[in-house]
């Protein structure tokens, strides 16, 4: 595994680690995965992104915008070079990656922005809207995801990317979410500051 200094190299732009998703809730998984990127030097910071109105499932996410957000900075408090942004949950109508791309090259032109996603998502990378303005504003680090191993994947379209050196954890959102709606033990899947949000808003039980 590569090392890094903690701070990236002036004589390069900075690689932006774009981390998308509904974060309903952000579990141990999204947070060691980060830690894993930001330490091996694969990026030198990452924006966490909830989505409002994911394109490919509209009726989703059920809990809102604004309590997702504060767990995913409950999540990342503490953590070395982590953000969220509400750039999406902003924007009116569906998370349209291009969109956000095009607003972050205004925001950050020292940053080159790096798209974080598994390999599922990247098998269909070339079906999303705008999909040729997408790879070109935005490098890609795909992840292993679903025993799919992101050399085996073809994109379909041209595009920089690299494989994410990170150890896979089987936890999911949706995991948690069962998991709390049962009555089952959950809070070891999840920061504990994530947790604590939960219980204060009643938050799965049905």
């Amino acid at each position: 595994m590569a090392t890094r200094s903690d701070e990236p190299d002036e004589e390069r732009p900075v690689r932006l680690g774009v981390f998308g998703g509904t974060f309903d809730p952000p579990h141990i998984g999204h947070v060691s995965l980060t830690r894993e990127l930001r330490e091996s030097g694969a990026l030198d910071e990452i924006l966490w992104i909830p989505v409002a109105v994911p394109p490919h499932k509209p009726a989703s996410p059920r809990t809102s915008p604004e309590l997702r957000m504060e767990m995913v900075r409950a999540a990342i408090e503490g953590c070395a070079h982590q953000s969220a942004s509400e750039i999406e949950i902003q924007r009116e109508g569906p998370s349209y990656t291009v969109d956000t791309l095009r607003a972050l090259h205004s925001e950050r032109p020292d940053a080159t922005p790096v798209l974080i996603m598994g390999s599922d998502q990247f098998a269909e990378l070339a079906e999303w809207h705008e999909a040729e303005e997408v790879v070109r504003l935005a490098d890609v680090c795909v992840l292993p995801r679903g025993g799919v191993e992101p050399a085996s994947v073809r994109p379909r379209l041209s595009v920089v990317w690299c494989a994410a050196d990170v150890a896979p954890i089987d936890v999911s959102s949706s995991g948690v979410r069962k998991r709390v709606r049962e009555g089952r033990p959950y809070r070891h899947l999840v920061p504990e500051a994530v947790a604590e949000v939960i219980e204060r808003e009643g938050l799965y039980v049905e």
